[in-house]
């Protein structure tokens, strides 16, 4: 006993007379080294505590970068699909293509960092991998900005804007270069936010927003970041005109049906606000209200431009629009030159009749450049001068609208 008591405490003299003094010093020696061992095991513990900690939180962020990857991908690949269906020739980047697969790259690694068994892996090898991985998906993140603005090979898909084609497009234009010209230099001149185009129905508006529109998109460097086109119609819905800016603009959020109207709003605005944008309004029949839709107020500050086309003069007031451009119906030379072109000379000179009733059926057309190409080809195969007087006939008795164009036809 006294030998094994002299190996636990070679430091304690063993005293016979006096074993229990030779007793304390050893218990007391024994205590300090099981205090000793136990704050050791409790530091490494604590350490422990710390570092699982740190791993769970450093998991949770690798989780949150993996689904906001998730989220963009997914919204990328239906803005890539959206161009695709509106010109099926154009094709993608190659740069895109490239993201696309550098974040389902991304997202399957850390799915697998995520759902792999760690057990063997130590805590501070485990953070290091989660931590890089997180790091990772964020510059994937970062460096989608750097495309999203131009996902196809074409001059115009940097607007995120569509080329507008308007039916006999070449012929309307005829007598409206000089029009599409005025709003054309509005959108180069700070001043002027709001351009409304008025006149009568068939007069050719919609022809010369759409030029305006399309000769827009066809410059490389137009100095606007959306060019958006919306066909609003007699029945106005602001939801109608929201889902159709939202795609313009490449919102395409699965939550956006949930949203409210004021939520729309609130999201174009979010958008448009930091975007220089131009908004071509087409067949607009009374006030639109913009805030509701979330579209900035056109200014000389955002440098943004809203054009609309409308029957009534009265509409540009109520728009607030500070230029107001009537377009006006062809003139006689004009109008005869167009409705001829589309009739055809073989036609024309098929009896000698024909030509001086077709003059007379093209002064029913009343200048309206949609009327003189839409009768004019109507006619182009009628070779008989009884058509031609039963063509006036009709005409005579009613505008030119399509139920007239349907008579054309059965005649």
């Amino acid at each position: 006993m006294r030998m094994h008591l002299q190996q636990l405490a070679p430091e304690i003299k063993f005293n016979p007379k006096d074993k229990h003094l030779r007793l304390y010093p050893l218990r007391a020696h024994y205590h300090r080294k099981q205090t000793c061992r136990m704050g050791k095991d409790l530091k490494s513990f604590m350490s422990r505590c710390i570092y699982v900690g740190k791993v769970n939180e450093n998991l949770e962020k690798l989780k949150a970068a993996a689904e906001e990857l998730r989220d963009l991908r997914n919204n990328a690949m239906k803005r890539v699909k959206i161009c695709e269906e509106q010109q099926p020739h154009m094709k993608r980047f190659e740069r895109v293509q490239t993201w696309i697969r550098q974040a389902d790259s991304a997202i399957k690694e850390a799915e697998e960092l995520m759902s792999k068994n760690t057990s063997n892996m130590t805590s501070l090898k485990l953070d290091k991998k989660v931590s890089k991985k997180t790091r990772e998906i964020r510059d994937v993140i970062k460096t989608r900005g750097t495309f999203l603005e131009s996902l196809s090979e074409n001059n115009n898909s940097k607007n995120n804007g569509q080329m507008v084609s308007a039916d006999n497009d070449d012929d309307q234009t005829v007598g409206l270069e000089a029009v599409s010209g005025v709003p054309w230099r509005c959108l180069t001149v700070e001043n002027t936010g709001i351009i409304g185009l008025y006149g009568v129905e068939g007069v050719g508006k919609t022809t010369v927003l759409t030029q305006v529109n399309n000769r827009l998109l066809q410059q490389k460097s137009n100095g606007f970041d959306f060019v958006i086109w919306v066909f609003v119609s007699k029945n106005v819905c602001v939801e109608k005109i929201q889902d159709t800016v939202r795609e313009k603009i490449g919102f395409l959020d699965k939550t956006w049906t949930s949203k409210s109207g004021q939520e729309k709003a609130s999201k174009i605005f979010e958008i448009l606000s930091k975007r220089r944008f131009a908004l071509f309004l087409d067949d607009v029949w009374e006030k639109i209200d913009l805030v509701r839709v979330g579209v900035p107020v056109a200014d000389a500050q955002n440098r943004s431009k809203i054009v609309f086309t409308t029957c009534s003069e009265d509409v540009c007031r109520e728009m607030g629009a500070q230029t107001k451009i009537k377009v006006e119906k062809l003139s006689w030379e004009k109008g005869w030159e167009l409705f001829k072109k589309n009739v055809g000379e073989d036609t024309l000179k098929s009896h000698p009749d024909i030509a001086a009733v077709a003059q007379d059926v093209a002064s029913k057309c009343d200048g309206l450049p949609l009327a003189l190409v839409t009768i004019g080809r109507a006619m182009s195969s009628k070779k008989t001068p009884q058509e031609w007087r039963d063509a006036l006939y009709i005409l005579s008795n009613s505008s030119p609208n399509f139920s007239v164009l349907k008579l054309l036809d059965k005649n």
